[in-house]
Parts: structure tokens; sequence; C-alpha cells
């Protein structure tokens, strides 16, 4: 089923309920235009199902879904909580590289594969991380079939450099800022949208929009440790208006599952 979020689905799952009926969740996606079919539902389901993301118990209209370790896992990869209050060892991790021109793909493979795990971008082909990356270069040699043609090395400090330039030069929390700003401030989500909800189906269409600004406003913030926060860093606020969110949407949920 093409340009399903199965994160986004799989969310419904972790609203408070530890499993969903066949009726229950039906009720609930068709706030969401890809499920407005019976069909689509029960395929999407099997699909859960097979790439071990969801458990069916019973069969028929009796069955239950329950959300697995690898489903919670698909959901939680970013945990803005835990990667804030890991703690720091002071050293910076440089990593950089040298493609050659008649490897353009790889480089762009791995230019991509850097920014999806949010490494900083210090200078042309030089990145940085605050945290050991031998696992992770480890697994991106490994997924994305790149090249071994990494140079890397650990850094108490970067010469002619705090460390609060070293953050503001390697990401662009201009922008990050910006983002978050307007989740914050966004007359699209607010708490009073999901308790005035009047059935599953609206529900589920306010979880969709804010889900979707939640993931925007985060989606370029390396979750450095607190230690690297710049000073006027919005992502702590930004987290906890999500949870007060997700708060507010299980507990609409119950009372309407419950009507």
């Amino acid at each position: 089923m093409p340009g399903i979020d199965y994160a986004e689905v799989l969310a419904l799952f972790l609203w408070g309920m530890d499993k969903f009926t066949k009726p229950t969740l039906g009720n609930l996606l068709a706030g969401y235009e890809e499920f407005e079919h019976r069909a689509e539902i029960q395929e999407l389901l099997h699909r859960l199902t097979r790439k071990g993301l969801v458990r069916r118990t019973g069969h028929g209209e009796k069955a239950t879904f329950a959300i697995t370790t690898a489903g919670r896992a698909r959901v939680r990869l970013l945990e803005p909580r835990a990667s804030w209050e890991a703690p720091w060892d002071g050293l910076w991790r440089v990593v950089a590289f040298d493609v050659p021109e008649s490897q353009r793909r790889s480089r762009y493979n791995l230019w991509r594969a850097l920014r999806t795990r949010r490494f900083g971008l210090l200078q042309r082909s030089v990145w940085v991380w605050p945290h050991d990356v031998t696992l992770i270069l480890t697994e991106m040699i490994n997924a994305e079939g790149i090249p071994e043609c990494f140079c890397g090395f650990e850094a108490k400090r970067l010469l002619l450099c705090t460390n609060a330039e070293v953050v503001r030069a390697a990401w662009d929390f201009k922008e990050i800022g910006k983002r978050q700003f307007g989740y914050l401030e966004s007359p699209m989500v607010t708490l009073k949208k999901a308790l005035n909800a009047r059935n599953l189906a609206e529900l589920a269409a306010v979880a969709r929009v804010e889900q979707q600004a939640y993931a925007y406003a985060i989606s370029m913030d390396p979750l450095l440790p607190r230690e690297l926060w710049p000073q006027d860093y919005r992502g702590l606020r930004v987290q906890e208006k999500h949870e007060r969110f997700q708060q507010s949407l299980t507990n609409r949920l119950t009372v309407l599952v419950k009507k």
C-alpha cells in the first residue's frame, strides 16, 4: 500500500490502549484518507502483521490486534529525552571522507546517510557528532553499500572554535528554531481540538495534523546533549507540548471507545 506511513498508524496503538478490535481500529482509521474502505484496512493489518509490527489474536470480527515490541521500536526510533540526557564525554567525533568524482552516486548516498542520522556538517566533507560513531558508520556502510572511505578521529576541542560555535556552524539552528517556533505557535495544533473531537474519525484527523507538525518541528534537530544546547533552543518546549497533546489524545480516545 504505497504512501502509508506505518509509524503514524502504529502510533495509534500507543495512545494508552493495548489492543484494538477490527471495528474500533476501522473507525479510528476512518479519519485517514488512505483508509476509506474496509478492504484497505484489512490489507494494512495484514501488512503490519507480516512485518511483525502488530500481533493478531483470534479471527474475523472477534480478532484483536496489539502492537509488538518491534512495532514500538519502529514508532519510537526517535527519543528526544533519551538523547538530551545521554551523558557527553566532552569529545567531538570528526568524520571526513574523500569520494572521487567517478563515484558521485556514492558521495550523494553518503551525504544523505549522514544527514539522516543528524550528523553536523562542519565544513565540506567534514562532519561532527558528540557521541561514538563506530557502530553508526559500520551500519551505514553495510546498509547503504557505501565504500569505506572514512577518516575519523576524536577531539577534545576544535582549534579556534568553542563548542557553541561548533554547534552553530554544523547545524542550522536558525531554521530549526523557526520550525519549532511554528509548532509552538500554530493554531492548527491545539489541545482543544483533541478534547472536542466528537468521534474516532475526528480524533484521528486531529492526531494526523499534530503528528505531522511535530515531526516537521524536530526533523532537523540533532537532539544534542544538554551541555551543547544553544541559548535560545526550543526543543524541550516542543517535546513538552507534544507530550501534553498525546496525553489529551489518549484521554479522549478512552472516552470515545467506551461510548
